[in-house]
């Protein structure tokens, strides 16, 4: 009734139907009922809407910051062997000084001193690719550290797995988040990579048959998984609104 054309100057309009007049103006009703339901309605709609929204960003960004901090984790686990950081100082749950000794010795026998200083939780301001692989292939040489490696990958994988899975069915709920879910898609699978070529040097260690095309091998699927880590962990950054990282 807001939009009721007696609002309007529409005198000829009226003049024309004035022996409907009861029809015309049961017609006004009609149609300004309509308009004011959608009127209504539309703004229903919006309020829902924000309602929602308000409440999937509260939800994704508990999602997202769970997420972070796992992959954030996974990344570190995979590197700690090779550049000598401490874990169970970086406060992530699982690890103890025994686990920072133990790389630091495998470290020591080959006279590699570890100058590891990151500036943040998130470890690519720290890490040179040059030296993480320079270190990796004197390390790969060493017996034993093959099966430690394979140990480390395959309980990354378990973890990132699981957090994966945990949030899987929010995400699915939450407009958008499934996609950036999707992104993570690309490190578990070559975690897998990852840990298969471990495995394969694992054998080759124990049967003293290492080549060097296994090393190569090993090599290209360790880069690899730490560019996806930092690709993904970057993402991950701004989605779980954190304050600092």
């Amino acid at each position: 009734m807001l939009l009721s054309p007696a609002l309007f100057d529409l005198r000829w309009l009226r003049d024309a139907t004035a022996d409907f007049g009861n029809s015309r103006d049961a017609l006004y009703g009609v149609v300004g009922a309509f308009v004011t339901a959608g009127l209504v309605n539309s703004w229903s709609k919006r309020r829902a809407e924000t309602r929602d929204r308000l409440r999937y960003d509260g939800m994704s960004k508990v999602a997202f910051r769970s997420l972070a901090q796992t992959v954030n984790d996974v990344g570190r686990m995979l590197l700690a062997p090779v550049v000598g950081a401490d874990l169970y100082a970086a406060g992530i749950p699982g690890f103890t000084p025994e686990h920072h000794e133990e790389n630091l010795a495998n470290l020591r026998a080959l006279s590699i001193q570890p100058d590891f200083a990151p500036k943040s939780g998130v470890w690519d301001d720290a890490v040179s690719r040059d030296k993480v692989t320079a270190n990796l292939m004197a390390l790969c040489a060493q017996h034993g550290f093959p099966q430690h490696m394979f140990r480390t990958t395959s309980a990354a994988r378990r973890r990132l797995q699981t957090a994966m899975a945990d949030w899987a069915p929010v995400m699915v709920a939450v407009p958008g988040a499934n996609e950036h879910l999707a992104r993570g898609w690309p490190l578990a699978d070559q975690i897998v990579l990852l840990l298969e070529s471990w495995r394969h040097l694992m054998t080759a260690d124990a049967a003293a048959t290492v080549s060097q095309s296994d090393l190569d091998r090993v090599a290209e699927d360790y880069a690899e998984t730490i560019r996806q880590y930092q690709a993904w962990i970057q993402e991950l950054i701004p989605l779980a609104g954190l304050p600092a990282r």
